[in-house]
């Protein structure tokens, strides 16, 4: 999330240099990340749940993050010039700090319902699971545009070039970035309120269980597993963005330069993420380590059924 806007604050070459390859490197890092992550979900898995197609979505909405950035911001930040027109820029303004920042945290809040509904739920909500899906998908990226078009024209914001800062045309807009925080803390309080009643839930024992073979009941826990880990530690780096964002609040070039590029880490960030906790997707030097690790676990859940 971003937090400074309307800086007077002059930029000096060598800071606005260190801004353009920063925005550079972290933006084409997590576009190659997210890029990977959403073709490896999209063609490397054969089960494609809810949970995946979130993951799909998400992934694709930090890809878009990223090409904003990289295309647009980095050439911007260097030639010191805004190279597009004023609707054009505000209109990827708007897509950026408000359209895709909503949608992430809508869809994790979709996340976290779709793994409290499988362990809570598990069988019960299957056959009208595709319809729920497709509905959040929808909901998602609907408010997205949503929250892009908000305000539209006049009460907008652009970036500018100059100062490295995204401009309000009027103080309306200060009104739609407050609302912006309230739905996003809302979001996120419930989406964390779901992953700590799942989380207690599985440590007394009361999860729903479906019964599966020996050989796939160990394999089936460790997905789930990864899954609640995934979905909440994507929660959290929610909240660690908007405490260290908010603390920015003096308006220096420091603060401007660790707040420009933060849509893309956090997009980077939630690439490695989905990355570290899904091994289906992972590079064959990762995921052979944890191919290991998996056979022994199964060999040794077998043996025990077998007693």
């Amino acid at each position: 999330m971003y937090f400074q806007f309307n800086s007077t604050i002059e930029i000096q070459p060598e800071e606005r240099t260190w801004a353009a390859i920063l925005l550079l490197l972290i933006s084409l890092a997590g576009g190659i990340i997210n890029a990977y992550i959403g073709s490896g979900f999209l063609f490397g898995i054969r089960f494609r749940g809810g949970f995946f197609i979130f993951s799909i979505s998400k992934s694709f909405s930090n890809i878009l993050v990223c090409s904003l950035v990289f295309f647009w911001m980095v050439p911007a930040v260097f030639l010191k010039a805004n190279l597009v027109s004023t609707y054009v820029n505000i209109i990827l303004s708007q897509l950026l700090l408000f359209g895709l920042y909503i949608h992430g945290n809508l869809t994790q809040c979709f996340l976290s319902l779709n793994r409290f509904a499988a362990i809570c739920f598990v069988g019960n909500v299957k056959r009208k699971n595709s319809d729920l899906i497709a509905l959040g998908v929808f909901t998602s990226w609907f408010a997205a545009i949503i929250w892009t078009l908000l305000g539209y024209p006049e009460c907008t914001c652009y970036f500018s070039s100059e100062t490295l800062t995204f401009h309000y045309t009027d103080d309306c807009h200060v009104s739609n970035y407050q609302l912006q925080l309230y739905c996003a803390f809302v979001l996120m309080m419930i989406s964390n309120m779901l992953n700590v009643i799942s989380f207690l839930i599985i440590c007394c024992g009361g999860a729903k269980t479906i019964s599966f073979s020996c050989r796939n009941a160990p394999r089936r826990k460790q997905r789930n597993a990864r899954m609640f880990i995934h979905c909440m530690l994507q929660s959290i780096l929610f909240i660690i963005d908007v405490s260290l964002i908010s603390f920015l609040n003096s308006g220096s070039s420091g603060d401007i330069l660790v707040a420009l590029p933060s849509m893309a880490y956090f997009a980077l960030f939630d690439g490695l993420i989905m990355l570290l906790c899904n091994n289906d997707i992972q590079p064959a030097c990762i995921a052979s380590r944890n191919l290991q690790k998996k056979s022994s676990v199964i060999s040794i859940s077998a043996s025990d059924f077998r007693m």
